[in-house]
């Protein structure tokens, strides 16, 4: 039983440090993702981003499991082993519920980023400023996709004029020669549809991501509560063994009592 105890302590413990290195590569994999959709939250929405924020945040709560579950494995608690398997568990739990809500997300993020985009380019050209931060922001957007306003080019009819990005230049040339009134190159498509697809291939990944590692990690939950039942049996057969102890009479005591010549009381 001691060999069979050591053996899943001794898995236990690489699990954990397996644990540990999974949330160093979950820390890094959201925080791209986070990265990615958060360059264009004025344009999607904040809550494209939350389940890349959860993912994060369960990164950095695995290596705070991790180094529980590797001290309490130690030191072999049965109790502490428990709860280590615990944490385990939730966070696996919590990864999974990431996925699912990742994928409602991606199934609705078509509804949510139209009105968002519109809004915001309501408010862009409100300002009138073709040098204003928002202003920019929508430069580097028509460049990055090759797009032009929400719809189309038709959607700056109500200004008058097409911004220099549609026509694939820089927000540093649109500084310099805001707005041009032709131009041969003059993306037709809006940017809705860019930003749609865009958006919608991150969430997959986070999507994907959360429950590649719900998965994984989910071994460790069958590791520990092994452990758990490896430590209960050997505790079980040593108190067996002092039972049996306590309980086998003393043999030098009857070998001396039996020995001939003593005196008899």
């Amino acid at each position: 039983m001691a060999l069979s105890t050591n053996c899943w302590k001794y898995l236990v413990l690489t699990f954990n440090v397996l644990f540990a290195m999974s949330a160093v590569v979950l820390f890094g994999a959201s925080g791209y993702f986070l990265y990615k959709l958060f360059v264009y939250r004025h344009f999607v929405g904040a809550g494209v981003q939350y389940p890349a924020v959860l993912l994060l945040m369960m990164a950095i709560i695995t290596c705070s499991v991790a180094w529980i579950g590797w001290r309490t494995t130690k030191a072999m608690h049965q109790f502490h082993v428990i709860v280590a398997g615990i944490l385990i568990a939730l966070v696996v739990v919590t990864e999974f519920a990431c996925f699912v809500w990742a994928m409602v997300v991606w199934d609705n993020i078509e509804v949510d980023i139209k009105p968002t985009m519109t809004d915001y380019f309501a408010a862009t050209v409100a300002k009138k400023d073709p040098n204003s931060a928002d202003a920019v922001r929508w430069d580097r957007l028509h460049v990055k996709f090759e797009c032009c306003g929400v719809s189309g080019p038709n959607d700056y009819s109500v200004v008058g004029h097409v911004p220099f990005s549609c026509c694939g230049q820089g927000p540093l040339e649109s500084l310099l020669k805001p707005y041009v009134a032709d131009c041969s190159t003059l993306y037709q498509r809006g940017c809705a549809k860019q930003l749609h697809a865009y958006a919608r291939e991150h969430l997959l990944m986070i999507a994907l991501t959360a429950l590649a590692a719900s998965l994984l990690q989910s071994s460790g939950i069958f590791c520990t509560f092994f452990l758990v039942h490896a430590i209960k049996e050997k505790r079980r057969a040593s108190i067996r063994t002092l039972s049996n102890r306590e309980a086998a009479p003393d043999d030098s005591l009857l070998s001396a009592a039996s020995a001939p010549g003593l005196p008899k009381y």
